[in-house]
């Protein structure tokens, strides 16, 4: 009885391991490839203000539209893109982009404050609080929000682009300087954005970031 039982076990290991050994002759391989691309275009890449002078204007402009791969004509499975504009401290050296997104002091500015040496050694004097963004709502359906200078760094504002009747939006940075701490005029109406009066003559910096929320 014993040896019946045994000589069974063995013979149902072998039928598996068979089983298995014709499996693997047989395989069919299905390739998958995906061409991912950006569905916007943002020109340009930058924007130089040069010298400016407290309580002066100045506006300059950015495009936003459609890739070229999202704007085909026979390209007509998502013709809608919702996007925000962003903004984050400026790094003197891109490679510590992240450390001033990261690093920029709560306090209030002090000369001797270690928090600040550090940072305005790797980053710029924060300049996004005084840039506008406005949006042209032209043509309509002026579907894009809108947003003026003198706003908290974390401001953000939305866009959206249509392929058949909005491909492009035209945004207006318009800068209005301030001017330094015990240095404003009577008329000065943005109390609380003055920037240190030991900042005068330093290059103001900011990243502003147009990041696609959604596609459809």
């Amino acid at each position: 009885m014993r040896k019946i039982l045994l000589l069974t076990i063995v013979g149902l290991v072998v039928v598996v391991a068979g089983i298995a050994a014709v499996s693997a002759f047989e395989a069919w391989v299905i390739n998958v490839t995906a061409r991912i691309e950006n569905a916007l275009y943002v020109h340009p890449e930058s924007q130089n203000f040069g010298t400016m002078f407290p309580q002066e204007k100045a506006i300059r402009s950015f495009f936003v539209t459609t890739s070229q791969s999202f704007s085909e004509t026979d390209q007509r499975r998502v013709l809608n893109i919702d996007y925000v504009i962003k903004q984050k401290p400026k790094p003197k050296n891109p490679a510590d982009a992240e450390w001033c997104y990261n690093n920029l002091p709560q306090d209030p500015y002090t000369p001797q404050d270690p928090g600040w040496i550090a940072y305005l050694a790797k980053c710029y004097p924060v300049l996004c609080y005084y840039l506008s963004k406005l949006p042209d709502n032209f043509p309509p359906p002026g579907n894009d929000g809108s947003l003026a200078a003198y706003h908290p760094l974390n401001a953000v504002v939305a866009g959206k682009i249509n392929k058949d009747i909005d491909p492009a939006d035209q945004w207006i940075i318009d800068l209005d300087v301030p001017c330094f701490k015990g240095e404003c005029a009577q008329d000065w109406t943005h109390q609380g954005y003055e920037p240190p009066a030991e900042y005068d003559g330093m290059t103001f910096g900011c990243d502003i970031w147009v990041e696609v929320t959604n596609i459809y």
